[in-house]
């Protein structure tokens, strides 16, 4: 064979690997004790791999420039890396918007747990974790990974994971819709109480509004068109934009709501 023949030859392309350990995994957490902790478990386990971070945009930052990474981040509290670095991750338009993420909060509140979700998690573990629940999400966000969803409100893992009394996914409007078990005006009516409801659990009052002002807006109209749409569409942008700063001041966040109340209430008397 020539030389120039291995130039023009194609090339050869290995198998990825499925499994975790080939991966490079980012764990992302202020505490060194627990990096270092969590690192040594990885390692041990066949993981070579493995980098850590204290921060968010450290964190970030590496992500994009590895190769299909698994992130591990700490999601103790508000000020933790993991709800920006998982928010950033998949909002922006990068190659690794997709990558696996692995939460490790201290607390199994309903709060808590659909908060990463919201953001796009990956699956949510209570410290202190023991090596096999984690090798074991390990295993399943990667072996068997849940379809991506993006939308104006939600980017990551698909959240429709729990059949509902009928043996239907739940949530899944779109196919209600299409099959006729709902009109598009009971499905958006069925959004905005499932916002506000899930804000309330949250404990975010401020946020649950959205999803009231959205049903009030839905109960004077008789159907969805090009108009709704584009009001079920702000609500949802602005239901966003306050999850994102969930840490600002309340005086803010409330003009914000304010805004969006007084744009609809304009709609309405147009």
């Amino acid at each position: 064979m020539k030389f120039n023949d291995l130039e023009t030859s194609t090339p050869v392309r290995l198998p990825v690997s499925r499994r975790w350990q080939d991966r490079p995994i980012l764990v992302v957490d202020p505490s060194n004790f627990l990096r270092r902790l969590i690192a040594d478990v990885l390692r041990h386990a066949g993981a070579d791999r493995v980098h850590t971070f204290a921060g968010k945009e450290d964190g970030l930052s590496a992500a994009t420039t590895f190769s299909r990474p698994i992130i591990i981040s700490d999601w103790s509290d508000k000020s933790s890396p993991g709800p920006a670095l998982t928010r950033e991750l998949r909002r922006k338009n990068l190659p690794v918007r997709r990558a696996p993420v692995i939460a490790l909060g201290n607390s199994g509140q309903i709060r808590q747990i659909e908060r990463a979700r919201d953001a796009g998690v990956d699956a949510f573990l209570l410290r202190p974790v023991s090596p096999a629940s984690l090798f074991a999400r390990l295993e399943e966000t990667t072996a068997r990974p849940r379809p991506h969803v993006e939308t104006e409100s939600f980017a990551g893992p698909d959240r429709r994971t729990r059949p509902n009394q009928d043996g239907r996914i739940a949530w899944k409007r779109g196919v209600d819709i299409e099959s006729g078990l709902a009109t598009p005006l009971e499905a958006a009516l069925s959004q905005a109480d499932a916002m506000a409801e899930a804000m309330m659990r949250q404990g975010d009052m401020i946020a649950a509004r959205v999803g009231r002002s959205l049903r009030q807006y839905l109960e004077t109209v008789s159907d969805v068109g090009p108009r709704e749409t584009e009001i079920i569409t702000l609500h949802r942008s602005a239901l966003r934009r306050l999850q994102e700063f969930e840490n600002a001041p309340p005086a803010h966040r409330n003009e914000l709501v304010n805004g969006l109340e007084e744009i609809t209430a304009r709609r309405l008397a147009a």
